[in-house]
């Protein structure tokens, strides 16, 4: 598919990057904007002004499936996908970015209104993000598939915690679920029977909802229940608004602290939290809040280094789980790195979304995990597919089926189960092998020369 990309911020770029590997994309990069580093994407690039009808046609705009307008000037952004619908544009996406420039309503209606099919703010879809993640006991990630009936989750792996005990092949893990990949330091790894999962590795698992909360407890400490659901937030900015008020929503108890005095008091008149001014950095008010009995700690300022400093400081006073903000992408895995449990940046969650939007119309890629290294694909197996066990399959590395689908029945399955012709699958993969997975899924005579071979 052609996709357009007109801008040059960290969003446009990095939707290039991830788009070109499956699509043919054009970038419209603003005539004053550096183009040093889209020369090192396999793009065509066009200069100039993005809402310059000239530079538009030069950039196939009227042959696009998709054109997403991502550049700092909110209003370009909207002139642009108007001029890009009125040529011919199949969707058009676009991304406002600054605080209060419609409200979501307005976005909301802005298809109606304007023609333009849909509006992405970075900020709203990171809150949106958290509060999903943090309403989930212990979880570092989530994402529901088939409409909330297969639900995957990543945790880290507590010391103490039973599933540490002996082999996987000799604990009794909860039916109905699969554990489908180990990060462990640096690595990636499908586990089998024979691995022995240690303290501080991080799971990813896919299965029902009952099954993976039952999954949950054996990789806590005994000790370790789900605490008061309370919630300690620095930063009362428009993620810090949202993500409070979405908590709250869900029945926890929340803090918010703001170091701006004004907005300290517009903030308390709208949330119902307690709302308390200082700096988030000061070790002493921390203290003195008593944000150390907090069951996580979320730092959203907009500035990386004081919620690195702020996510420091809660673990100090011993905060069981931390979320932070990180606005510059090259700092989420560096954080998680340093001891922060969850890491995500409005820009990230831009992309996430504007990708899945895409994808999900034009292609079977479900869900990007692990910072884009690995992803969940969407399959329905071809004709002659020939019915094999799960255990004989050969797919490309790092290649695991999490769910099948099979007329309406779902089944979360084990090594010994059999897919066949016609099952809808969800496949977790490495994004570096999602084309071979899929070409291998969908290639049933490769999978019968397999078999004889075998």
């Amino acid at each position: 598919m052609n996709i357009v990309i007109a801008g040059a911020d960290v969003v446009a770029y990095r939707l290039a990057e991830q788009l070109m590997g499956n699509h043919q994309v054009i970038c419209a990069v603003p005539t004053e904007a550096a183009v040093e580093s889209f020369h090192r994407l396999d793009v065509q690039i066009v200069r100039g002004p993005v809402t310059s009808r000239s530079v538009l046609e030069e950039a196939r705009t009227a042959e696009a499936g998709a054109f997403v307008a991502s550049t700092d000037n909110d209003e370009q952004n909207i002139v642009a996908c108007l001029a890009a619908q009125s040529m011919g544009a199949a969707r058009t996406i676009c991304v406002l970015q600054r605080p209060g420039f419609f409200s979501t309503e307005d976005a909301d209606a802005l298809d109606m209104s304007l023609g333009i099919d849909q509006v992405v703010r970075p900020a709203e879809h990171l809150a949106d993000e958290i509060i999903r993640i943090v309403t989930v006991p212990g979880a570092l990630d989530v994402e529901l598939f088939l409409d909330g009936r297969v639900e995957l989750l990543r945790y880290a792996v507590e010391e103490g915690a039973e599933i540490t005990q002996a082999p996987l092949k000799s604990l009794k893990l909860p039916r109905q679920v699969v554990l489908i990949s180990i990060r462990r330091g640096d690595a990636l790894i499908v586990p089998t029977g024979e691995t022995h999962i240690r303290p501080g590795d991080k799971i990813t698992a896919m299965g029902r909802r009952r099954s993976i909360q039952r999954l949950s407890r054996t990789l806590r400490r005994e000790s370790s229940e789900a605490s008061a659901r309370t919630a300690a937030i620095v930063g009362a900015g428009t993620v810090g608004v949202a993500v409070a008020k979405g908590l709250r929503e869900a029945g926890w108890q929340v803090k918010l602290l703001e170091s701006d005095r004004d907005r300290c008091e517009r903030v308390a008149a709208e949330v119902d939290a307690l709302v308390l001014h200082g700096d988030g950095a000061d070790l002493e008010l921390l203290q003195q809040e008593r944000f150390g009995e907090s069951a996580v700690a979320i730092a959203v300022t907009n500035n990386d280094e004081k919620n690195l400093l702020v996510s420091l400081l809660a673990k100090h006073l011993g905060v069981r789980r931390i979320v932070t903000r990180a606005d510059r992408l090259s700092n989420e895995r560096m954080f998680e790195k340093v001891g922060v449990d969850v890491v995500r940046s409005a820009h990230g969650a831009a992309i996430r979304t504007i990708v899945r939007s895409i994808d999900e119309s034009n292609s079977e890629i479900r869900a990007e995990l692990e910072h884009g290294e690995a992803c969940v694909i969407e399959l329905t197996l071809p004709k002659g597919f020939p019915a094999i066990q799960l255990r004989d399959l050969r797919p490309p590395s790092l290649a695991v089926v999490g769910a099948i689908v099979r007329a309406r029945r779902l089944m979360v399955p084990a090594g010994t189960d059999v897919i066949r012709a016609g099952d809808h699958v969800l496949i977790f993969c490495d994004r570096a092998n999602e084309e071979k997975t899929r070409d291998f899924f969908m290639d049933a005579d490769a999978v019968w020369r397999q078999l004889e071979g075998k």
